[in-house]
């Protein structure tokens, strides 16, 4: 009995050379049995399932995206609801005064609003609680996030309820009233404006010339093939014969 030096393969492992089944055809195969549009609709939950959002069907993508859209949309109409319920529930009742600087701040912008809203829909107890929200939220955000949408809109309400408490107190102490308003919306700027810096950034420009290194001087050496020394023989002239 011979044994083959090369290892057989063993049934069901895949070779190399093998092209594997396309995952879609493999997976419908399971829903043989259900025809129709039904069984191609499982098969292609089949495969979203087991081979994620990149080969899913754009059907379920379409309907995937549209879900979302939806959720978030109710989401946010339940938050804006609940956020509007609170504030119905202001205004926030002030801290303890002793020293009435709260309330001449306070009960100008009260006044202010209660003349100014009787034309308007809104109540002056809405519009008293936003001024209280909106003035809290962005120094919140201009402290602990440092965002420039919170310090823009700080600023315009610190604006706004200097113009409110100025309107809204009588001649003799309205001009103390907007400095005392003034004054404790730039001691809470402090919180809100954290960080912020007025001076214009300094760049620095700093030329940087790198000198080539000097060319290495080449100097060409022409040796020339010395040649062989020569022996000169004397002349010697030939002697006359001598006749003696």
């Amino acid at each position: 009995m011979s044994v083959s030096p090369i290892p057989q393969p063993r049934p069901g492992q895949h070779q190399p050379g093998d092209t594997p089944a396309a995952p879609a055809v493999s997976r419908r195969t399971r829903f043989s049995g259900v025809r129709g549009w039904f069984g191609r609709r499982l098969a292609d939950l089949d495969l979203a399932a087991t081979y994620g959002w990149r080969l899913t069907a754009t059907w379920i993508k379409t309907v995937a995206v549209i879900s979302g859209v939806l959720a978030a949309v109710f989401t946010a109409h339940w938050i804006g609801t609940t956020v509007l319920d609170l504030a119905h529930a202001l205004p926030w009742p002030l801290p303890t005064d002793p020293t009435g600087l709260l309330t001449t701040i306070d009960k100008p912008v009260r006044r202010y609003l209660t003349t100014h809203t009787h034309a308007l829909p809104v109540t002056t107890a809405t519009a008293y609680s936003t001024w209280q929200a909106v003035g809290a939220l962005s120094l919140l955000l201009g402290f602990f996030f440092r965002s420039t949408g919170a310090r823009l809109t700080w600023t315009a309400w610190g604006a706004a309820t200097v113009a409110m408490v100025w309107a809204g107190t009588p001649g003799p102490g309205r001009q103390v009233a907007a400095g005392i308003t003034l004054l404790a919306w730039a001691a809470l700027s402090l919180f809100a404006l954290r960080g912020l810096s007025l001076l214009p950034a300094a760049f620095v420009h700093v030329d940087v010339h790198n000198q080539a290194p000097p060319a290495p001087q080449v100097r060409a050496k022409i040796h020339l093939p010395k040649a062989a020394p020569t022996t000169h023989k004397p002349y010697n002239p030939p002697q006359p014969p001598s006749w003696n």
